[in-house]
Protein backbone atom coordinates (compact mmCIF):
# COMPACT_ATOMS: atom_id res chain seq x y z
CA UNK A 1 0.00 0.00 0.00
CA UNK A 2 1.17 3.43 -0.42
CA UNK A 3 2.49 6.10 1.96
CA UNK A 4 0.47 9.18 2.75
CA UNK A 5 2.53 11.32 0.82
CA UNK A 6 2.86 8.69 -2.42
CA UNK A 7 -0.94 9.44 -2.41
CA UNK A 8 -1.11 12.87 -1.97
CA UNK A 9 1.87 13.25 -4.83
CA UNK A 10 -0.16 11.12 -7.29
CA UNK A 11 -3.34 13.36 -6.79
CA UNK A 12 -4.64 14.31 -9.86
CA UNK A 13 -3.25 18.57 -9.89
CA UNK A 14 -0.40 20.09 -10.81
CA UNK A 15 0.05 21.87 -7.52
CA UNK A 16 -1.03 18.74 -4.97
CA UNK A 17 1.71 16.85 -7.61
CA UNK A 18 4.41 19.59 -6.88
CA UNK A 19 3.69 20.22 -3.44
CA UNK A 20 3.34 16.62 -2.49
CA UNK A 21 2.38 16.75 1.49
CA UNK A 22 2.98 20.38 1.88
CA UNK A 23 0.18 20.97 -0.41
CA UNK A 24 -2.68 20.56 3.11
CA UNK A 25 -0.64 22.73 4.69
CA UNK A 26 -1.92 25.65 2.08
CA UNK A 27 -4.69 28.26 3.53
CA UNK A 28 -7.85 27.28 2.55
CA UNK A 29 -8.58 29.34 -0.80
CA UNK A 30 -5.19 28.47 -2.26
CA UNK A 31 -6.46 24.69 -1.78
CA UNK A 32 -9.28 25.32 -3.50
CA UNK A 33 -7.65 27.06 -6.35
CA UNK A 34 -5.61 24.73 -6.97
CA UNK A 35 -7.03 21.21 -6.07
CA UNK A 36 -9.79 21.65 -8.39
CA UNK A 37 -9.20 19.89 -11.89
CA UNK A 38 -11.28 20.49 -15.30
CA UNK A 39 -12.05 24.32 -16.45
CA UNK A 40 -12.76 27.07 -13.78
CA UNK A 41 -13.69 30.50 -13.83
CA UNK A 42 -13.05 32.85 -11.24
CA UNK A 43 -13.42 36.82 -10.81
CA UNK A 44 -12.37 39.44 -8.75
CA UNK A 45 -10.36 42.63 -8.69
CA UNK A 46 -7.21 43.80 -10.14
CA UNK A 47 -4.82 46.76 -10.60
CA UNK A 48 -2.03 46.58 -13.06
CA UNK A 49 0.88 48.87 -13.47
CA UNK A 50 2.91 48.61 -16.33
CA UNK A 51 6.77 50.83 -17.59
CA UNK A 52 6.48 53.43 -19.34
CA UNK A 53 9.80 53.24 -20.91
CA UNK A 54 9.70 51.88 -24.70
CA UNK A 55 11.60 48.85 -23.97
CA UNK A 56 10.04 47.93 -21.21
CA UNK A 57 6.60 48.17 -23.31
CA UNK A 58 8.46 46.42 -25.87
CA UNK A 59 9.19 43.44 -23.65
CA UNK A 60 6.29 43.40 -22.04
CA UNK A 61 4.48 43.18 -25.43
CA UNK A 62 6.48 40.43 -26.28
CA UNK A 63 5.90 38.13 -23.12
CA UNK A 64 1.85 39.16 -23.55
CA UNK A 65 1.92 40.50 -20.54
CA UNK A 66 -1.09 42.70 -19.57
CA UNK A 67 -1.65 46.23 -20.29
CA UNK A 68 -2.48 48.68 -17.13
CA UNK A 69 -5.60 48.04 -15.60
CA UNK A 70 -8.12 49.04 -12.66
CA UNK A 71 -11.07 46.80 -11.87
CA UNK A 72 -12.07 43.57 -13.10
CA UNK A 73 -10.43 40.23 -13.69
CA UNK A 74 -11.40 36.71 -14.75
CA UNK A 75 -9.27 33.94 -14.36
CA UNK A 76 -10.03 31.25 -16.52
CA UNK A 77 -7.97 27.89 -15.10
CA UNK A 78 -8.29 24.41 -17.70
CA UNK A 79 -6.59 21.62 -15.32
CA UNK A 80 -5.67 19.03 -16.88
CA UNK A 81 -3.28 15.74 -15.89
CA UNK A 82 -0.80 17.08 -17.97
CA UNK A 83 -0.81 20.56 -17.21
CA UNK A 84 -2.96 23.80 -17.00
CA UNK A 85 -3.92 26.63 -18.84
CA UNK A 86 -4.27 29.96 -17.30
CA UNK A 87 -6.17 32.96 -18.73
CA UNK A 88 -6.34 36.14 -16.61
CA UNK A 89 -8.58 38.63 -18.43
CA UNK A 90 -8.01 42.00 -17.35
CA UNK A 91 -10.58 44.08 -19.14
CA UNK A 92 -10.01 44.19 -22.48
CA UNK A 93 -6.34 42.55 -21.75
CA UNK A 94 -5.77 38.96 -21.56
CA UNK A 95 -2.57 37.24 -20.39
CA UNK A 96 -2.28 33.39 -21.20
CA UNK A 97 0.26 31.35 -19.93
CA UNK A 98 0.80 27.28 -19.60
CA UNK A 99 2.05 25.54 -16.37
CA UNK A 100 4.02 22.34 -16.56
CA UNK A 101 5.19 20.01 -13.65
CA UNK A 102 8.33 18.68 -13.83
CA UNK A 103 10.89 17.51 -11.52
CA UNK A 104 9.11 19.13 -9.10
CA UNK A 105 9.54 22.38 -10.15
CA UNK A 106 6.52 24.35 -12.12
CA UNK A 107 7.11 25.46 -15.89
CA UNK A 108 5.52 28.47 -16.75
CA UNK A 109 5.60 29.37 -20.37
CA UNK A 110 4.83 33.04 -21.88
CA UNK A 111 4.72 33.67 -24.93
CA UNK A 112 8.40 32.63 -26.51
CA UNK A 113 9.34 32.82 -22.79
CA UNK A 114 9.51 29.70 -20.61
CA UNK A 115 10.13 30.50 -16.74
CA UNK A 116 11.13 27.48 -13.54
CA UNK A 117 10.12 28.08 -10.31
CA UNK A 118 10.05 26.34 -6.69
CA UNK A 119 7.03 26.72 -4.66
CA UNK A 120 7.14 27.32 -1.38
CA UNK A 121 5.12 27.61 1.60
CA UNK A 122 5.97 31.24 3.35
CA UNK A 123 4.13 33.54 5.66
CA UNK A 124 2.92 32.29 9.40
CA UNK A 125 2.46 28.97 8.83
CA UNK A 126 1.32 26.21 11.23
CA UNK A 127 3.73 24.91 13.72
CA UNK A 128 3.61 21.97 11.50
CA UNK A 129 5.39 23.68 8.68
CA UNK A 130 7.63 25.39 11.05
CA UNK A 131 9.14 22.84 12.81
CA UNK A 132 9.43 20.78 9.26
CA UNK A 133 7.10 17.66 10.44
CA UNK A 134 3.77 16.79 9.97
CA UNK A 135 1.98 14.43 11.40
CA UNK A 136 -0.43 12.05 9.70
CA UNK A 137 -3.27 10.53 10.46
CA UNK A 138 -1.70 7.23 9.83
CA UNK A 139 0.59 7.80 12.70
CA UNK A 140 3.41 8.45 10.42
CA UNK A 141 5.78 11.42 10.68
CA UNK A 142 6.96 12.68 7.07
CA UNK A 143 9.68 15.98 6.63
CA UNK A 144 7.88 18.92 4.82
CA UNK A 145 9.71 22.37 3.76
CA UNK A 146 8.34 25.52 3.37
CA UNK A 147 10.64 28.85 3.22
CA UNK A 148 10.30 28.70 7.30
CA UNK A 149 11.64 24.99 6.90
CA UNK A 150 14.31 25.20 3.75
CA UNK A 151 14.07 22.60 1.03
CA UNK A 152 17.00 21.17 -0.48
CA UNK A 153 16.42 23.37 -3.35
CA UNK A 154 17.01 26.75 -1.16
CA UNK A 155 20.74 26.83 -1.65
CA UNK A 156 23.12 26.87 -3.75
CA UNK A 157 23.33 29.07 -7.03
CA UNK A 158 22.18 29.74 -10.09
CA UNK A 159 18.39 30.62 -7.72
CA UNK A 160 16.70 33.56 -6.72
CA UNK A 161 14.31 34.41 -4.25
CA UNK A 162 11.44 36.09 -5.23
CA UNK A 163 10.35 36.98 -1.83
CA UNK A 164 13.24 39.62 -1.79
CA UNK A 165 11.76 43.28 -1.07
CA UNK A 166 8.49 41.57 0.08
CA UNK A 167 5.90 44.20 1.12
CA UNK A 168 3.91 44.37 4.13
CA UNK A 169 1.97 41.02 2.54
CA UNK A 170 4.88 38.61 3.66
CA UNK A 171 3.63 37.51 6.72
CA UNK A 172 0.21 36.28 5.15
CA UNK A 173 0.32 32.49 4.76
CA UNK A 174 0.37 31.38 1.30
CA UNK A 175 2.78 30.71 -1.47
CA UNK A 176 6.46 32.04 -3.09
CA UNK A 177 7.08 31.54 -6.18
CA UNK A 178 11.09 31.50 -6.56
CA UNK A 179 12.37 31.67 -10.01
CA UNK A 180 15.25 29.37 -11.28
CA UNK A 181 15.84 29.18 -14.58
CA UNK A 182 14.37 31.41 -17.80
CA UNK A 183 15.00 30.20 -21.48
CA UNK A 184 13.82 32.72 -24.40
CA UNK A 185 12.71 31.07 -27.54
CA UNK A 186 14.87 27.70 -26.09
CA UNK A 187 17.82 30.01 -25.11
CA UNK A 188 18.98 29.80 -21.37
CA UNK A 189 19.27 33.51 -20.20
CA UNK A 190 21.26 34.83 -17.27
CA UNK A 191 19.13 34.65 -14.01
CA UNK A 192 20.84 37.65 -12.64
CA UNK A 193 18.97 39.66 -15.29
CA UNK A 194 15.56 38.85 -13.70
CA UNK A 195 16.16 39.48 -10.15
CA UNK A 196 13.56 41.68 -9.94
CA UNK A 197 10.64 39.30 -10.51
CA UNK A 198 8.66 37.81 -7.62
CA UNK A 199 5.13 36.65 -7.10
CA UNK A 200 3.01 35.26 -4.02
CA UNK A 201 -0.10 33.50 -3.75
CA UNK A 202 -1.56 34.17 0.00
CA UNK A 203 -4.69 34.68 2.04
CA UNK A 204 -6.27 37.37 3.68
CA UNK A 205 -9.38 38.36 5.74
CA UNK A 206 -10.55 34.63 4.12
CA UNK A 207 -9.84 35.87 0.44
CA UNK A 208 -7.32 34.67 -2.23
CA UNK A 209 -4.79 37.37 -3.21
CA UNK A 210 -1.74 37.62 -5.74
CA UNK A 211 1.00 40.38 -5.62
CA UNK A 212 3.31 39.79 -8.45
CA UNK A 213 6.07 42.20 -9.93
CA UNK A 214 8.51 42.45 -12.65
CA UNK A 215 11.46 44.10 -13.31
CA UNK A 216 15.03 44.40 -15.52
CA UNK A 217 17.75 45.90 -14.53
CA UNK A 218 18.31 49.22 -17.09
CA UNK A 219 14.92 48.90 -17.90
CA UNK A 220 13.02 49.21 -14.79
CA UNK A 221 9.15 48.04 -13.94
CA UNK A 222 8.02 45.72 -16.74
CA UNK A 223 4.29 44.98 -14.86
CA UNK A 224 3.08 44.99 -11.51
CA UNK A 225 -0.41 43.30 -10.55
CA UNK A 226 -1.75 42.69 -7.41
CA UNK A 227 -5.62 41.64 -6.53
CA UNK A 228 -7.82 39.06 -5.43
CA UNK A 229 -10.40 36.47 -6.81
CA UNK A 230 -13.42 34.82 -5.14
CA UNK A 231 -12.68 31.10 -5.10
CA UNK A 232 -15.64 29.82 -2.93
CA UNK A 233 -18.24 29.37 -6.01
Amino acid sequence: MKNAPERLKTREGLYPRVLGVRFVLLPRTLRLLHGRGGRQRYRGEAEVERGPGLCSRLFARIAGLPKAHAGPIEVEIDAGPRGETWTRRFGKSAMRSRLLERDGLVFERLGPMRFAFALELSGELPEAAASGVLSLQTGAAVTVSSALSPSPMSGGMGQLSMSEGADEDANEPGLTWRLVRVRALGLPLPLGWFGGVRAREFERDGRYRFDVRAALPGIGLLVHYQGWLDVEG
